[in-house]
């Protein structure tokens, strides 16, 4: 069994920021949990495109709001508290933040380490 306080994560190599957001990685593949777990936290403002062409990710929104464009098929979605979205590998969407944004991301498998699946770098 794991258990894990995200205050000892942080500050730590599985801790990720950059000027756009924060990603805590809680399960990494190193923990042979099967899937991974972070708690990520994006800036208001920022835009960008995500995906990953070889794992599926799944986000819970915590609080805060933004708009999810899926980029197979031009929906648009609001993103508010409460809402879950899938991103099945090799799929692709565009995230713009319109408040600070709090997302449960699950990854299946899971991820290795810093990967960040921007795909508009």
């Amino acid at each position: 069994m794991i258990f894990r306080n995200i205050a000892d994560v942080l500050g730590t190599d599985r801790d990720v920021s950059n000027e756009n957001y924060r990603s805590t990685r809680l399960l990494l593949a190193e923990d042979e949990a099967g899937v991974g777990l972070t708690d990520t936290v994006l800036s208001p403002g920022v835009k960008g495109t995500y995906g990953y062409p070889d794992r599926t990710e799944i986000a819970y929104c915590i609080s805060g709001a933004a708009t999810a464009v899926d980029l197979g098929t031009g929906e648009e979605h609001a993103i508010t508290p409460g809402v879950l979205w899938v991103a099945p590998a090799g799929s692709a969407f565009t995230l713009v933040a319109t408040e600070p944004l709090r997302l449960i991301c699950v990854f299946d498998p899971p991820l290795e380490g810093t990967e960040t699946g921007i795909l508009d770098q």
